[in-house]
């Protein structure tokens, strides 16, 4: 698969590293120096210019299915991503977010995916809480909620109690459920909660060391 990528930094250099034996690569940078850093084996073509310029683009993107902007200014990460997709026919266009409050505009007008390093590494840390037994396996994007997974504790008042009777904090909510076998099972308010059963939630986050405490330890 052919992949451009604009902004030629540390971020480019490693992923370039991890895709370079399986995919045909394009870097563009403005920065000379920096762009003639790629000049090697492991890129297909290094374009120096500007990588918001339709005319550097319409170069690079020819027969590109994916465009991943990493540059340090969001502005022309969104350009770049907007022109790539919607002038250029890119399929994907994957953008760095520089501020994580431009995420969303970055989606609204280009993006298909935008990332912030900065909500990467808070969520890295979120997910290592201290919450032993308890993990989150997904943040509900524009949410306040969370997935989280945890093993039922035999001294959880929920063992043994349907889902309907038993009052669970606020509005959270179970998913799915595995049994001590691993077979999944569809919940329903008539489903019994055992001991030992694998059980994934929806719930708030500010809500999550209740359901610990009222579950897990």
């Amino acid at each position: 698969m052919k992949i451009v990528i604009v902004g030629a930094g540390k971020l480019a250099y490693y992923l370039i590293r991890e895709l370079e034996t399986t995919n045909e690569i394009v870097i563009i940078d403005k920065d000379y120096n920096a762009a003639m850093k790629f000049a090697d084996d492991s890129v297909s073509a290094v374009i120096h210019g500007d990588g918001s310029s339709y005319p550097v683009l319409r170069e690079a993107c020819k027969d590109a299915k994916m465009i991943v902007a990493l540059t340090n200014r969001d502005e022309t990460n969104m350009i770049a991503c907007q022109i790539a997709k919607e002038k250029l026919g890119v399929d994907k266009a994957i953008a760095r977010v520089n501020n994580p409050k431009n995420r969303e505009i970055m989606e609204h007008f280009g993006a298909d995916r935008a990332f912030s390093e900065t909500e990467i590494l808070a969520s890295m840390i979120e997910q290592e809480i201290d919450f032993q037994g308890l993990r989150i396996v997904h943040r509900i994007k524009n949410s306040d909620h969370v997935l989280i997974e945890f093993v039922l504790s035999e001294r959880s008042d929920a063992c043994g109690k349907t889902l309907i009777d038993y009052k669970f904090i606020h509005d959270a909510r179970v998913v799915v459920m595995a049994g001590d076998d691993g077979e999944t099972i569809t919940p329903v308010g008539s489903t019994v909660m055992h001991a030992g059963n694998q059980i994934m939630m929806v719930c708030a986050k500010k809500d999550i060391e209740q359901i610990w405490k009222a579950m897990v330890c």
